[in-house]
């Protein structure tokens, strides 16, 4: 009950002040030829995004307290009074803009001493909100009054009170603007006086409650400063920005991420420095990308001392602040710092140069070229020290807590890092993605236009969605760890969850196939390729789902995963064709791109549901380390990386440029190389480290079946191990599915299934970039493709 009265307050400041007022202007009469809705930043983002927030925060900042002592009827009558002085004030503001002989006409107010429905109601609004935010700033005061110096030191600065401190910052600046887009008026003069006021508040409380703990508070202003910059240049510079500006932005705000997810062991990842980075990072890209300026050193050096920021921040946190648990700057952190500085400096570049249309392009296609080599050896290197650390970890028996579960050092420690993996994957695949389309213009590159059926789209991620809804139980019971490892419980047997995938399946495949039939044309590599991703989600259902652990498939079983494999190399090839090149026109890049990821969140809810359906119907208890539903997860995220980067990455590069650009050789090779030699090395290793997860079980586990693969062997040896370890895969499945079904798998069946689960996983990879690269190839050459319309 709590957690939805503290929604309510932001839900009713978002509902009584934006969309009111969205909803006057677009359905209300106002004149024309006076400013609008939209020309006032306070009521769009400040009442749309910076007052609901800061409704939000003062709320959870004061529950946290009162959780500990509640509030005393003596003080609520000072709330009361505090309410009320915000109403007078609000009352000031309002009543000065209605007698102003001479106000600053706008849509609400559209001529002297009169106020329009819309103005009548904003006036409103504005009484009520300044009592609102008046009462709860006087609350959490009240609170931090009567609470311990440790209670308000934890209060002030967490990440909360950051967020709290840059909404009225913020708004304070975008109120500014506002009030002095004109000429100096009575209105304004009250208005900045009000905001001058509350400013003075503001200030005054954090003097007040400092308890000797100034030095702490230092980097709640910091930060709150920085997240007030990125808001304030995010507000004053959205409607410049291009798609490409928001993919760089992303990139920055992730290459933040993952460099403050870099710690030493025994300190956490601080969501007070997490947002300062991000802040930090994400105002120099939209400020470099989009500022009216013609200089590429700017571009260039800017990240620099966006990292140095960055570095600072966490010394300042550190050393000064003290901070309880913060990591201090080490030589791996300055490894992530040049990682990060690579990643903001190629996201600016490609931003800025998108959009200036000039003659850097010969420059920039060299540095694309660069770059991919620097992060692909650079970022491999930190990559593989990340992988073999959570291997490490998670293969580590002596660190696991009583019932061989991970102890939460290792759950903690595994979680830091891969928040790192995530982050600077996704944050290099957005860099280079920018960087690549920035360039393309001067390679022959093609701008697409030609629409996509977004309802036949959005229908079959609907029927994926239901399907995980209506199996929301098997989803649970699929994830849900054993209390204890020794005596695992099996779910409950049923069939019912498998025969909603199947139908869901099923549905998914007539939809898909529908779409496929309609564009009519044939693409033989995208075939292949979808075949090879279908193969992968099939075995990742049924290895994770029964085969891992030793159960039997049943006819529902069956079906739902026939079904779900012909649903996902429908999609597959869907997206790689019909989503590319509608009716043999170019999509726009944009809406591929995105249709992609709705066609990835549904292959990942159909895998994922179907993989927790097959599994209660074997109704065995899985022998893994972790439920099937976390480990189909890894599969299906493996699965969408080589479909974005062996599928539909060639086929969009193979489309945007057609066989009649001039050395489509060399202009699909430059476009393509950052992407390889950035993702080839890490994606490649880790496919052969795949491996090492059979290794490290056996060692757990006391195994000596099979005797491969080990620690030393080379990539060749694991490369001829590959077909006779699916071998005795499908052997001791075979034999099992005639066998009998109540005897207890011992460990070296259950590490020969698993040697050849990675095994299966690793040669269909294997094959796919064999595939995708032979196949771009000979498209690239013209011995294959669709024809060409205009």
């Amino acid at each position: 009950m709590t957690k939805w009265r503290v929604a309510l307050w932001p839900l009713a400041i978002f509902s009584s002040g934006y969309v009111a007022l969205l909803l006057f202007w677009s359905f209300g009469d106002h004149p024309s030829g006076l400013p609008g809705l939209f020309v006032f930043r306070s009521a769009t983002w400040g009442d749309g995004l910076l007052l609901p927030l800061l409704a939000l925060c003062l709320r959870v900042l004061t529950l946290r307290l009162r959780a500990a002592e509640p509030t005393p009827p003596s003080r609520r009558g000072t709330i009361a009074v505090v309410a009320l002085a915000g109403a007078a004030l609000g009352c000031a503001v309002v009543l000065t803009w209605f007698l102003d002989d001479h106000p600053e006409l706008n849509w609400t107010n559209p001529r002297p001493h009169y106020f329009n429905a819309a103005g009548k109601y904003h006036a409103a609004f504005l009484v009520l909100a300044s009592a609102a935010f008046a009462g709860l700033g006087a609350d959490l005061a009240v609170h931090l009054r009567r609470a311990g110096t440790a209670a308000v030191k934890r209060t002030l600065t967490s990440s909360w009170a950051c967020v709290a401190l840059a909404c009225m910052a913020a708004y304070g600046y975008l109120g500014v603007l506002d009030s002095t887009r004109g000429k100096a008026t009575a209105g304004s003069t009250v208005s900045l006086t009000a905001m001058a006021i509350a400013a003075a508040v503001v200030v005054a409380a954090m003097f007040l409650f400092r308890d000797g703990q100034g030095t702490a508070y230092v980097n709640t202003l910091v930060v709150a400063l920085v997240l007030t910059v990125f808001t304030v240049t995010f507000a004053l510079a959205h409607p410049h920005m291009s798609a490409l500006t928001y993919a760089a932005l992303v990139s920055a705000v992730l290459s933040g991420l993952g460099l403050t997810a870099t710690t030493e062991p025994g300190s956490h990842v601080s969501a007070v420095e997490s947002l300062g980075v991000c802040g930090l990072f994400g105002a120099t890209t939209v400020y470099v990308s989009t500022a009216h300026s013609d200089k590429l050193w700017m571009a260039v050096a800017a990240a620099f001392p966006a990292t140095a920021g960055a570095v600072a921040l966490r010394w300042l946190r550190a050393n000064v602040a003290h901070m309880p648990r913060q990591s201090p700057v080490t030589g791996e952190y300055g490894m992530a710092a040049g990682i990060s500085t690579c990643l903001l400096l190629s996201s600016m570049f490609a931003a800025w140069i998108s959009e200036r249309a000039g003659d850097e392009y010969i420059t920039g296609g060299f540095i694309l070229t660069v770059v991919g080599a620097v992060l692909g050896g650079v970022f491999f290197q930190y990559f593989k020290s990340d992988f073999t650390k959570l291997m490490q970890i998670e293969g580590d028996p002596t660190g696991r807590s009583e019932g061989q579960q991970a102890s939460p050092a290792q759950s903690q420690t595994a979680r830091r890092v891969w928040i790192r993996l995530a982050s600077y994957s996704l944050a290099a695949f957005a860099a280079m993605l920018v960087l690549s389309i920035s360039l393309a213009p001067s390679l022959g590159w093609r701008p697409g236009g030609a629409g996509l059926r977004w309802t036949v789209v959005f229908s079959a991620v609907g029927i994926a969605v239901l399907v995980a809804a209506l199996i929301a139980k098997a989803l649970s019971t699929a994830s849900e760890p054993h209390q204890d490892w020794e005596h695992r419980e099996a779910p409950p047997r049923t069939d019912t969850p498998a025969w909603v995938c199947a139908v869901g399946g099923t549905l998914v495949s007539v939809v898909a196939g529908a779409a496929v039939a309609h564009e009519g044309a044939f693409n033989g590599l995208a075939a292949v390729q979808a075949v090879m991703i279908a193969l992968f989600a099939t075995e990742g259902i049924l290895g994770n789902g029964v085969w891992l652990h030793v159960g039997r498939t049943t006819p529902a079983s069956r079906s739902a995963a026939a079904a779900v494999a012909l649903a996902v190399g429908l999609t597959t090839y869907w997206s790689l064709t019909g989503l590319i090149r509608p009716g043999g026109r170019t999509a726009h890049l944009g809406q591929s791109l995105s249709a992609w990821l709705c066609c990835a969140v549904l292959v990942f809810v159909l895998v994922v549901s179907t993989t927790s359906a097959v599994y209660v119907a074997g109704g065995r208890a899985y022998w893994t380390d972790y439920p099937p539903a976390n480990n189909v997860m890894q599969d299906a995220f493996l699965l969408c990386v080589l479909w974005l980067t062996l599928g539909w990455l060639p086929q969009t590069v193979l489309t945007h440029i057609p066989a009649s650009a001039t050395e489509r050789w060399a202009a699909v090779g430059t476009l393509l190389a950052g992407f390889m030699l950035t993702f080839c090395p890490p994606f490649l290793w880790t496919l052969e480290n795949n491996d090492t997860h059979v290794c490290r079980q056996r060692l757990r586990r006391g195994a000596d079946e099979p005797p491969w693969p080990t620690f030393s062997d080379s990539s060749f040896t694991r490369i001829a191990h590959l077909q006779r370890r699916i071998s005795h895969f499908s052997t001791s499945v075979t034999s099992h599915e005639h066998g009998v079904d109540d005897q207890e798998p011992n460990a070296n069946v259950f590490l020969v299934r698993l040697s050849g689960h990675t095994a299966a996983q690793n040669s269909i990879a294997l094959l796919l970039a064999i595939v995708s690269l032979v196949g771009a190839v000979g498209m690239t050459a013209g011995f294959t493709g669709e024809s060409e319309r205009e």
